[in-house]
C-alpha cells in the first residue's frame, strides 16, 4: 500500500477515471446521494490517492484555502469497500494533515453529513452550522491545527 498526492494538472487519464470512478461507486451507487459530482472544485485541489499495487483502492480530495471555503477543505473521501475497517481511511486522513501542516493550512472546514459526524467528532471537528447539502441533513464542521 501506498500514496500519492498529486495537483489535478498532474493527474494522468487513467488516474483521473479511476478517482471518478470510486467515487461514484461510493456516493452516487453505495449511498444513492444524487448529486453534482463535478463541481468544478477538482481542478484547484489536491488529490490524495491510496494505491494497493497499482489499483487505486482510497481517495481525497483537498482544496486549498479561499476556493470553496475561506479555510482548506477536504471532501469525496473513498475507500474501497473490501479495505475498510483496516485504518486505510485513519492512514489517508494523518497523510492530508500533514500535507496541510506543509502548506501551512491552520483550520480545515469540512462538510459531512450528520450520521457521519461522530467519526469527524472523535478526531476534534468541531460543528460550526448546520446545512442541507444534495438534499442531506449535514453540517460544516472545523478543525484547528
Amino acid at each position: 500500500m501506498y500514496t500519492s498526492i498529486k495537483s489535478f494538472n498532474e493527474l494522468t487519464i487513467n488516474e483521473l477515471y479511476d478517482i471518478l470512478q470510486l467515487r461514484n461507486k461510493c456516493f452516487i451507487v453505495e449511498q444513492d446521494i444524487a448529486f453534482q459530482d463535478l463541481d468544478g472544485y477538482d481542478k484547484q485541489a489536491d488529490h490524495l490517492m491510496m494505491f494497493d499495487d497499482n489499483k487505486l483502492v482510497g481517495y481525497i480530495r483537498m482544496i486549498h484555502p479561499g476556493i470553496r471555503f475561506n479555510e482548506a477543505s477536504c471532501g469525496r473521501a473513498s475507500l474501497e469497500p473490501e479495505y475498510r475497517g483496516y485504518n486505510h481511511l485513519e492512514k489517508m486522513y494523518r497523510e492530508m494533515l500533514m500535507f496541510g501542516d506543509k502548506q501551512g493550512y491552520k483550520v480545515w472546514r469540512v462538510v459531512t453529513q450528520k450520521k457521519f459526524y461522530p467519526i469527524w467528532k472523535r478526531k476534534g471537528w468541531e460543528i460550526d452550522k448546520e446545512i442541507i447539502e444534495d438534499g442531506i441533513e449535514s453540517y460544516e464542521v472545523i478543525l484547528g491545527r
